[in-house]
């Protein structure tokens, strides 16, 4: 499996492969051939890191980083990385929804409620609250394809009111019951949603990527 290798703080970037796998000293570490324009790309650099990229056997790109052990007989030793980053596969990129949030919408003359757990700019998957026998036989057996005039609703930055988005046309793309909750999950699809309403999601989308980095950054901090 070829992996692209690229030198951090310099300029070389070189498609290359794994001669071998060694342990020593209780570690792993993969060993690599270099050519005579890599030893040159990193003659003055005092600290070599090096990104490495592949496509793994279902087709998604993955990368690391890590450090040079030892350069000795054009081989690189590089320790065995322990965290392995995955691209987002998604077309849409999702968060985890500000707490209150939720979506209403009508089958027939039935409301439901569904409790969001996490969003992106193409829908949504929550838990349905309040759900009665009766609602569920009508999921079972009468959910349209489309729902329509569905409301989004979601709280504001102070958290003591809430406000609220339309969106013209909903698809359930997958409902299912979670095992270790045992209540009833629906994926629900934004199917159809007016150009002022798609860009107000989107500014508040921004908002809520915007504070789970911040959060996420003082958590690793």
């Amino acid at each position: 499996m070829p992996l692209k290798m690229q030198v951090i703080k310099g300029d070389y970037e070189h498609s290359i492969l794994i001669a071998e796998i060694r342990k020593w000293m209780k570690a792993h570490y993969f060993i690599v051939k270099y050519s005579e324009d890599f030893r040159i790309a990193i003659d003055e650099l005092d600290d070599l890191r090096m990104r490495f990229e592949f496509a793994g056997k279902d087709d998604v790109n993955y990368a690391f980083e890590t450090g040079s052990e030892q350069i000795s007989r054009n081989t690189i030793w590089l320790r065995l990385p322990e965290t392995v980053y995955r691209y987002q596969r998604r077309e849409h990129f999702r968060l985890e929804a500000p707490r209150g949030t939720r979506l209403n919408f009508k089958i027939n003359d039935t409301y439901f409620n569904l409790l969001v757990i996490n969003i992106s700019l193409g829908g949504t998957l929550g838990v349905l609250v309040s759900l009665t026998r009766e609602m569920e036989l009508v999921l079972q057996k009468e959910t349209p394809n489309m729902l329509e005039s569905v409301e989004l609703i979601f709280p504001d930055n102070n958290n003591d009111e809430y406000s609220k988005l339309t969106i013209k046309q909903c698809k359930i793309k997958r409902q299912q019951i979670n095992p270790q909750t045992q209540r009833r999950e629906c994926a629900i699809e934004f199917a159809e949603i007016a150009e002022d309403q798609q860009e107000q999601l989107k500014t508040l989308f921004y908002q809520w990527q915007r504070a789970y980095l911040k959060r996420r950054k003082r958590f690793m901090a």
